[in-house]
């Protein structure tokens, strides 16, 4: 291979002959530069407990994992010995299957490096073009040295039976790949059934609710939804119908952003005066020492006063004692979804039947007992408690007809009885059409002209119906003009707003523009100009960064007009809260069955009779992932922005590829130099040539990576335009872009051309020279790879574990932008995020890159082993300390990244059949054709088995399969069960522990009491407990007859040994156990005040559905899908609260201005350096914000 590189190779090939002296300088650097970080990491591991293990404590407390070992030879047994079903329990399945595809990758590379290498290394290695492996330096023009002595290019003409290696493995890798992925897939789906299975998943509304897209007008209504949908097992429970809050949604966003600049404006006007009471206190001080004549304050009583200052700081934060003022706010959501149940009350009986939890509940709130004391267990009690419902529960799928009564469904007990109409119910069960009052109306009447080729015949049947009396048009589906429906999407043009008429937001006797009453408490201490003011913007579409300009836009004072717009935004807000009817119906709805296997059908069934209505269809969607500004997309404008954004991607793919170059080009650090004269600088001195070099084995990789950060952010923004529902859909469109994008840009323009224009144009001339092209170049760009993976494992897997950029925004960018005890609150409780859709396919691109070259360039298997298991380690730590999952996809982006492993596959082969045609004797008689036909042979068999593996394996990604339907009912039956006895055995330990506190306070000590500030009443209970389990083991050990006094002699003879040694070394002995000992106790001290912080933030919420009775269950799935505007609540303006009494009186004049703002200043307070401290969460924090619907 020449190792030349003009200006259209890729730059990669700057990297042909890699020689192991610089193989060794770029590692060396990666792995400094790994150590640096992994050492940070254990130094600062125990002691950052915020930044590097926040899920022990700052989650709720389903979501809270065991604190790792202290030591770090003891973590990385215990990241092993976690189970994976901890890990689907806490982190979720997608963060299992990220895992799992890791683990898969290196199940995959292991044992190819383990049979590959053997074989291979020789192959190429032995009687070879070149036999130089430690420099690259180029003696002869046919002569191969550095790393590619051990490649493809490195065999000799003469030699090319050696090719048959090649294909034999090339084939076992292929053969390996497809059975793993088999494999995989179907261990994927039988965890995800399991998941979706579960009881504690079949509980949410997000298990057996539909989300349906494109409904015609004339279907867009709740009754004719149901009528239509109610053919499916188990009937409706709920439906929500969605509608365009656009408006809505808009005052919202701009009440929010309102709402934290008045609580911003508010903590620096209080602040400031206790800034100013502090300076105003030490000049009181210093006065009165002069006048009586008295020493300054040593340093020590300083400091001791700032103690108790900061103790009562506090203690004031801690207790509720401050003052809240203000209205609450109708929960309007609520109220619309009492309204809703009591319109159908059959809701709450499922159709005419029961929930079976809820009427299992009541079987066993008897039975659990009689089980509990029985000693059966779970199992016990679902083969005795539950016999008389099993057959009940199969044929009904789930759930139980009402007691004394057939069950019915809701249009056949809402109809009247007419003897007709009851034969008919009797013989048509599951109808549920409309009435008929004329037969006629079901024909065609019109007739169809010869010319109307795109009309049925005449005599047909009308179109289907929506049930319900009469279809009446919506207000807002009059009949419009062309040009007045192309005005609407014009900005600027579209139709007038209706003017509303809104409630006064003030309280009587107050003006609108606020007016400061006298004497306020801020006057004592500050001036007027001192009060936090702003400019207005002209525009409300005006960046909030852009400064006003002076003697241009207006100057307020922020805390008066914060409080006349929050006030008045308010009021408009809940106002238009319950008025829904004035916005338009968008054309989609979220349908809730009765029964999860109902809703599964409803995906997989044709629902309406024209294409591209009423669908897409999706389930298992969580109501915090719901998109809700695309709701009202229509299919056809959904198409056109998918174009838009697949064009969109192909031209930054294109556009992009200028700086990947750039960033390749780095290497080529002679070629620069030689080109550009202004370089020559660099040559001169040896040791700055040497950095040089050094820098430009690293430097590409790392730019790369700089500017390819930017690019998730953009595809996120384009999957979102196109216009998905969901957090979860839009994960998998940048899952597909991110991939296209960085299977080109990193790896094919890197190793074929120096841009994706050349890449795209060369492949485009001459597509059957593809395999030649790929022949030619990538064996040359192996080395560039192994440099790339190498850096890839080691910084960024240590980079992980260190993260910089949380180390950052904690102790720099908190401490100058949080002000606010919200502001702390949100940063102290907002844990990293992993946003799925860009994650996977950078380790898909690894595992693509290593796959192509496992038989070309076989030693890239041992890198890819290396890189897979060092991030194997540290997201495996991350997933389970440190990072938090709020929504989940349920793991369907691993299929995709395990089908997406293919492309390396395909490559590899194409690649392969290029090189054994491009073995040529002298005369050109091709000498490996049989091995290239083979391989053609090959890639069609691939491309075959990854098409029938789909087709085989689709629906099951995706719905749920009916024989899991039973099985399913007795888990609910189990978990049932299990709650119950959990039930009573809380309630017994309740009345335990009820009758033990009797005692103790009748025989209380002195000293139990109290406890001090260290915890040591907690760590005397843990010794003495410790003292008690280890003196009854010594009471069974001494128990053991006639052994007992041989063990006692041998215990006496050591003793006599042993208190020789202790008068050498027992000193520095009992120092070492002083500092263990010591050690223990600050750790257990750091393990009780971390939880500490965990309970007062979370513990007086409900965290799980399955912790809520059902009355409350049902309650909160009632409202899960209402649209986020209606369900919006209004905000608490959160502010600190101090000891002069400014924070007081702020809270009591915001009040009197308006009863429409509430304000609260309980739980804060402000130390002795004037920050902010919270004891609690604020006041508006709901248990809606952390159970998962």
């Amino acid at each position: 291979m020449s190792n030349s590189t003009d200006t259209g190779a890729g730059s990669a090939q700057a990297y042909s002959g890699y020689g192991l002296e610089s193989f060794l300088a770029s590692l060396a650097v990666s792995v400094a530069v790994a150590g640096v970080q992994l050492g940070l990491f254990i130094l600062l591991r125990n002691k950052l407990a915020r930044i590097y293990k926040p899920k022990t404590f700052l989650v709720p407390e389903r979501e809270r994992t065991d604190p790792p070992p202290s030591s770090p030879w003891a973590l990385i047994t215990g990241l092993m010995k976690v189970p994976d079903r901890e890990i689907i329990k806490k982190c979720g399945l997608d963060a299992y299957f990220f895992l799992r595809y890791l683990k898969t990758l290196l199940v995959i590379f292991v044992p190819l490096t383990c049979i590959i290498l053997p074989i291979l290394l020789p192959v190429n290695f032995v009687d070879g073009r070149g036999s130089n492996l430690w420099t690259n330096t180029t003696t002869s023009d046919d002569s191969v040295v550095g790393l590619s002595v051990l490649a493809w290019g490195n065999v000799k003409t003469e030699n090319y039976e050696r090719y048959w290696a090649h294909l034999i493995l090339a084939l076992a890798v292929i053969i390996w790949v497809c059975y793993v992925v088999f494999a995989e897939m179907r261990v994927f789906v039988r965890v995800r059934q399991d998941w979706l299975t579960s009881a504690e998943h079949r509980l949410r509304a997000s298990a057996n609710t539909v989300l349906v897209s494109s409904i015609p007008k004339k279907w867009l209504s709740e009754e004719a939804l149901r009528g239509l949908f109610d053919v499916f097992p188990g009937g409706i429970k709920n439906i929500w119908l969605t509608q365009d809050f656009t408006p809505l949604l808009d005052k919202i966003k701009k009440r929010n952003k309102i709402h934290k600049q008045l609580e911003s404006a508010e903590s620096d006007l209080i602040r400031d005066c206790k800034k100013r009471q502090l300076e105003q206190r030490e000049k009181d001080e210093k006065e009165a020492r002069k006048q009586q004549r008295t020493k300054k304050p040593t340093k020590k009583e300083r400091v001791q006063r700032q103690k108790d200052e900061d103790q009562e700081a506090r203690r004031r934060a801690q207790v509720e004692d401050g003052l809240t003022m203000g209205e609450n706010g109708e929960d309007v959501a609520e109220a619309q979804a009492a309204e809703n149940a009591i319109a159908h009350p059959e809701e709450q009986t499922h159709g005419g039947q029961l929930n079976p939890l809820n009427a299992v509940g009541k079987v066993f709130k008897t039975g659990a007992n009689v089980v509990e004391r029985a000693g059966l267990g779970v199992r016990g009690g679902l083969s005795t408690v539950s016999q008389g419902i099993d057959s009940q529960l199969e044929r009904s799928g789930g759930f139980v007809a009402t007691t004394g009564r057939p069950s019915m469904r809701p249009s056949e007990y809402n109809t009247s009885k007419s003897s007709d109409q009851q034969e008919l119910t009797t013989n048509h069960h599951i109808n549920t059409t409309r009435n008929i009052e004329n037969i006629d109306d079901m024909y065609v009447k019109e007739s169809t002209r010869w010319y109307q080729f795109w009309k049925p015949p005449s005599g047909g049947y009308t179109s289907p119906v929506p049930q319900g009396a009469r279809y009446e048009k919506d207000p807002f589906d009059l009949e419009k003009s062309l040009w007045t429906k192309i005005k609407h999407y014009i900005p600027f043009m579209g139709d007038d707003e209706v003017p509303v008429e809104y409630p006064q937001y003030v309280n009587p006797g107050q003006t609108e523009v606020y007016q400061e009453q006298p004497t306020p408490e801020w006057e004592k201490w500050i001036k007027a100009k001192d009060r936090p003011h702003h400019r207005l913007p002209f525009f409300d579409f005006t960046p909030s960064w852009l400064p006003g300009l002076p003697f241009i836009h207006k100057k307020v004072d922020t805390i008066y007009w914060c409080r006349q717009e929050l006030a008045r935004l308010n009021v408009e807000i809940e106002e238009d809260q319950k008025n829904p009817e004035r916005f338009p119906k968008m054309t989609s709805a979220f349908i809730q069955f009765n029964n999860q296997s109902a809703a599964h059908m409803a995906c997989q069934s044709l629902i309406h009779h024209v294409p591209k209505h009423m669908a897409p269809r999706v389930v298992e969607i969580s109501p915090e992932d719901v998109i809700w500004d695309n709701m009202a997309m229509s299919w056809w404008m959904q198409w056109s922005r998918v174009i838009l954004a697949c064009g969109f991607v192909f031209g930054m793919v294109i556009l992009w590829g200028f700086p990947v170059a750039f960033s390749a080009s780095l290497s080529e650090i002679d070629s620069l130099i030689q080109k550009y004269s202004w370089l020559g600088f660099l040559k001169e001195n040896a040791s700055v040539y040497k950095f040089v070099k050094l820098a430009a084995a690293v430097l590409p990789q790392a730019f790369l990576a700089l500017i390819l950060a930017l690019v998730p952010i953009v595809l996120s923004m384009i999957a979102e335009f196109q216009g998905v529902k969901t957090g979860a859909s839009r994960s998998e469109w940048v899952q597909i872009y991110y991939f296209f994008f960085l299977f080109v840009e990193v790896f094919l323009v890197v190793s074929i051309t120096s841009g994706a224009l050349q890449t795209i144009a060369n492949i485009a001339q001459d597509i059957e020279g593809l395999p030649t092209l790929l022949a030619e170049n990538l064996p040359d760009a192996s080395n560039y790879f192994f440099s790339y993976l190498l850096l890839q494992g080691a910084s960024v897997s240590s980079g992980t574990l260190l993260q910089v950029s949380s180390l950052a925004m904690w102790y720099v960018l908190s401490r100058i932008l949080d002000s606010t005890a919200r502001a702390k609150f949100i940063r102290q409780t907002s844990l990293p995020k992993v946003k799925w859709g860009s994650f996977f396919p950078v380790y898909t691109n690894f595992a693509c890159i290593a796959l192509v070259f496992s038989v070309i360039a076989p030693i890239m298997s041992i890198f890819a082993v290396i890189n897979f298991s060092l991030l194997w380690c540290a997201h495996r730590y991350n997933m389970l300390y440190v990072t938090r999952f709020k929504t989940d996809t349920g793991g369907k982006l691993y299929p995709r990244a395990l089908n997406q492993m293919f492309t390396g596959l395909y490559v590899m082969e194409l690649c392969l059949i290029g090189l054994f045609f491009l073995v040529q004797a002298d005369d050109g008689t091709y000498l490996c054709y049989k091995q290239g036909i083979i391989m053609i042979v090959a890639i069609i068999l691939t491309a075959l088995y990854q098409i029938m593996l789909n087709r085989e394996f689709g629906p099951l990604l995706s719905y749920l399969p009916i024989t899991f339907e039973d099985e399913a009912v007795l888990r609910d039956v189990a978990f049932e069960v299990e709650r119950q006895i959990k039930e009573n055995k809380l309630r017994d330990d309740d009345e335990e522990s009820s009758a033990g506190e009797k005692i103790e306070a009748n025989a209380s000590r002195p000293h139990s009491a109290t406890s001090n500030d260290d915890g040591q009443y907690e760590l005397d209970d843990l010794d003495k407990q410790e003292k008690q389990s280890s003196a009854k083991k010594h009471h069974k050990k001494s128990s053991s007859g006639g052994m007992s006094i041989i063990k006692h002699s041998r215990t006496w003879v050591a003793g006599t040994g042993n208190a020789v040694l202790d008068s050498t070394y027992g000193s520095a002995e009992r120092k070492v156990k002083q500092m263990a000992q010591k050690r223990h106790k600050k750790f257990v001290r750091d393990l009780e005040n971390q939880r500490a912080i965990g309970d007062a933030l979370f513990g007086d919420y409900a965290d799980e559905i399955e912790d809520l009775n059902p009355a409350d269950r049902d309650e909160k799935i009632r409202k899960a899908f209402t649209h986020s505007a209606l369900r919006a609540r209004r905000p608490v303006v959160w502010i600190p609260r101090d000891d002069i009494g400014v924070s007081d009186d702020e809270v009591r004049r915001t009040n009197d201005y308006s009863n429409h703002i509430r304000i609260s200043n309980e739980g804060t307070a402000l130390d002795s350096k004037v920050r902010v401290l919270y004891g609690q969460a604020p006041p508006d924090f709901s248990e809606e914000d952390l159970i998962q619907l």
